[in-house]
């Protein structure tokens, strides 16, 4: 299982951002929702076993 990217977090990854101005990332659903907010951001959940709990 991998963690979320963000620092400090230790959540397990439920999402991976598409941000056009910085490489992708892969976050847990709490970053996420955050994130996601800012234009041209994409929040594609990830649909596979390898990333779930």
């Amino acid at each position: 299982m991998t963690d979320c990217a963000e620092d400090g977090c230790e959540r397990p990854v439920a999402v991976e951002l598409h941000v056009p101005w910085a490489d992708n990332r892969l976050v847990c659903a709490a970053h996420a929702r955050v994130a996601a907010r800012a234009d041209g951001v994409v929040a594609d959940p990830i649909d596979d076993e390898t990333f779930r709990c």
